[in-house]
């Protein structure tokens, strides 16, 4: 079969949707369903026309040689994986952080299962795997997006290594409480640290600013993410306020020895970190606010920097820089920024401050631009 190139393919997630779709299947692809319920006779008179069958599970060979004679394409579902492929929507944290084992969450069991398989080079059929995985992510993460006002999305970025006793912690998820009460959905790189403060402070977005601080202090009682009480401190915020709100993790196994928070209500997990950095970045139209980090958050600072100096994702986006002392002197990142942005549409869509407030109202008054 000729492989499609041009045409929009239309996705099917589930029985329902290939019954619904009746006797012409075309410009297709069925992704990940089980199929047992429909027998060869059901295939035999179907139209089949550029139809892919990638994951699905069939009653027999029968119906597979059928829809191989008509012309469609079947890739079949691959045993020993930790993880499902062709998967149709986002983690939750009650997913990954179930046990898979005793002692060992899924997270953690694909995280190993990652490096033993060979970070980065593994062999082609897993490398396949993890590319097809990350793609459902990018297909979850797209229905995530289409449910919400893209010009109220806002990235937090910040440093994985700032521990919950850091004031700047505090001062991050006081950020994500006032930005998710100000109507922005929240979402961070699903980490630890700066990450997980944001998306802890959108969680609680829905309590009065008091209980961030309560919240906080159960939390630093527990400063290593590698000990059981990192997660039980955890797990025990979410119990005393269990009317969370909802914001989005984007983590990656490529940093898996990093904890995943537990605060995100959706997480968009990828193998592949090049991916899953271009795409938070890129999703961030409402603007995206740099928390004090490293050389990690460096990189994400330039990288949206690089979008905003050539609109090639067709907005100017705000990008506010969390701590006037790291930002403007230490090191200067901040004025090389304004250098490269100077004359530049998208250098009115600076700015620094350490005051929450300070950017909720920036935001407000700057929201994001088409640059074409």
């Amino acid at each position: 079969m000729k492989l499609s190139t041009t045409t929009n393919l239309t996705v099917l997630k589930t029985l329902q949707d290939v019954r619904e779709a009746g006797t012409a299947l075309r410009d297709v692809v069925v992704k990940g369903v089980k199929l047992q319920s429909l027998n060869a006779k059901y295939w035999q008179s179907v139209v089949i026309s550029n139809v892919y069958f990638i994951g699905c599970v069939f009653d027999g060979l029968g119906s597979q040689d059928i829809l191989l004679s008509k012309g469609a394409l079947v890739f079949p579902p691959i045993s020993g994986l930790l993880y499902d492929p062709y998967r149709n929507d986002l983690y939750t944290p009650k997913e990954l952080f179930s046990e898979f084992c005793p002692g060992t969450t899924l997270d953690k069991a694909i995280y190993d299962s990652f490096v033993a398989k060979g970070k980065f080079y593994p062999d082609t059929i897993e490398a396949l795997m993890r590319r097809i995985h990350d793609d459902s992510i990018d297909a979850g993460l797209q229905e995530l997006i289409k449910s919400r006002s893209e010009d109220k999305i806002v990235g937090v970025m910040g440093g994985s290594g700032n521990k919950r006793n850091d004031p700047w912690y505090r001062t991050t998820a006081v950020t994500g409480w006032l930005l998710a009460r100000s109507g922005y959905f929240v979402m961070s790189g699903g980490g630890p640290g700066m990450m997980e403060a944001a998306n802890l402070g959108a969680y609680l977005a829905k309590y009065d600013a008091p209980v961030v601080d309560k919240a906080i202090d159960l939390l630093k009682t527990a400063l290593d993410q590698n000990t059981p009480e990192y997660w039980k401190t955890a797990t025990e915020v979410k119990k005393m306020f269990p009317n969370g709100s909802e914001s989005l993790g984007i983590p990656t196994w490529f940093y898996g020895f990093e904890a995943t928070n537990l605060f995100s209500s959706r997480i968009a997990k990828y193998f592949a970190n090049s991916i899953r950095e271009a795409g938070m970045l890129q999703i961030a139209r409402a603007g995206v606010i740099f928390a004090p980090g490293s050389a990690g958050t460096r990189q994400e600072i330039f990288m949206e920097a690089a979008q905003d100096h050539y609109g090639s994702t067709g907005y100017y986006s705000p990008m506010v820089f969390l701590g006037t002392k790291q930002y403007q002197t230490d090191p200067a990142v901040y004025p090389l920024v304004q250098s490269v942005a100077k004359g530049r549409e998208y250098a009115n869509f600076l700015a620094i401050t350490d005051e929450p407030n300070d950017i909720v109202t920036f935001l407000q008054t700057h929201p994001p631009k088409p640059s074409q």
